[in-house]
């Protein structure tokens, strides 16, 4: 994909969110939320990390346990569970035997997909579909699956306030695009330094882990730059990894910081260390209304590094 092309589709984030939450609302004949104890929500891949991301939310509002279990069907599914099909592309095999080891344990079922093996065999069952844009691109990916997810557990009136994120969530997009368009010059200082170096990415708490597994999928991936990630450090033993690490790459490493309000307390200290031992130090901080508002927040962001990395090979 061309810069050209990525930059458009962060320009089509906030509507591409919006649609996918009115696809949610729309969507008719919902299982029954009568008895329901537990929440599965399968998923790989992409499908995992927006799992994850939900289950971090579910903790925070969710009024029965949401849990993701990647592409696999644990041995505590049950009529009394449901089970989220959550797979943008629908291909995969393993989420396919997944579904259908979930319905055989007799949960209920709801699928979040845009086709593939996956839909078909939902379809075959009876089972309701929530069509998401499979081809919504990078920047949107992580968003368009977990919105509808969101909204399907507030219709279910198995999570609270998941209207009001969303809300939020395209709010802050819209804000930070708006930002981006009028000054890019952070991004691309460090687009500019990471070509040949490592990518060492560090946030705290469930917010800070997502946001930079997002920044290395796409450091890595789509901007052609090595990327790891690690956790905020507490204290030296903590730094002491990273050092060790720029020590052994041959042009050192890049840190990038990501922080956001909804962090553990006591990381200053941490964070004052890193600021001793490494040289080349880039801080992010989120913004918006909610977690979920500064999780995407920070991905936008991180797309927006890619596309500059791609810009600068393209040139």
């Amino acid at each position: 994909m061309s810069a050209e092309e990525l930059l458009e589709a962060l320009r089509h984030l906030p509507d591409q969110v919006r649609d996918a939450a009115v696809a949610a609302a729309d969507t008719d004949d919902l299982p029954d939320r009568e008895g329901l104890a537990a929440v599965a929500v399968l998923g790989v891949g992409g499908g995992r990390v927006a799992a994850d991301v939900i289950e971090t939310l579910g903790e925070l509002r969710g009024s029965v346990p949401i849990i993701a279990t990647g592409a696999r069907c644990p041995a505590w599914v049950d009529e009394s569970t449901l089970a989220i099909l959550l797979s943008p592309s629908g291909e995969e095999a393993a989420m396919l035997a997944a579904a259908h080891e979930a319905r055989e344990a007799g949960a209920r079922l709801v699928a979040v997909t845009s086709g593939g093996p996956l839909r078909a065999a939902c379809v075959e069952w009876g089972v309701t579909v929530v069509p998401v844009d499979a081809e919504a691109g990078p920047a949107a990916g992580l968003g368009v699956s977990i919105v509808p997810v969101l909204v399907l557990l507030e219709r279910l009136g198995l999570a609270a306030g998941m209207s009001r994120a969303i809300s939020g969530v395209a709010t802050q997009l819209e804000a930070r695009h708006a930002a981006l368009d009028h000054d890019l010059s952070r991004v691309d200082e460090l687009a500019a330094v990471l070509p040949g170096r490592v990518a060492l990415v560090t946030g705290a708490g469930a917010v800070g882990k997502h946001a930079a597994r997002r920044w290395v999928q796409e450091i890595d991936r789509v901007g052609g730059v090595a990327a790891v990630r690690r956790r905020l450090p507490t204290g030296p033993a903590d730094v002491a990894t990273g050092v060790r690490l720029s020590e052994a790459t041959r042009d050192g490493v890049v840190l990038i910081v990501l922080r956001h309000d909804f962090e553990p307390e006591g990381l200053d200290g941490g964070v004052a260390l890193l600021d001793d031992a490494f040289d080349d130090i880039h801080t992010f901080v989120a913004e918006g209304d909610g977690p979920l508002a500064q999780l995407l927040d920070l991905v936008l962001l991180a797309d927006a590094v890619a596309a500059a990395l791609v810009r600068r090979t393209d040139d």
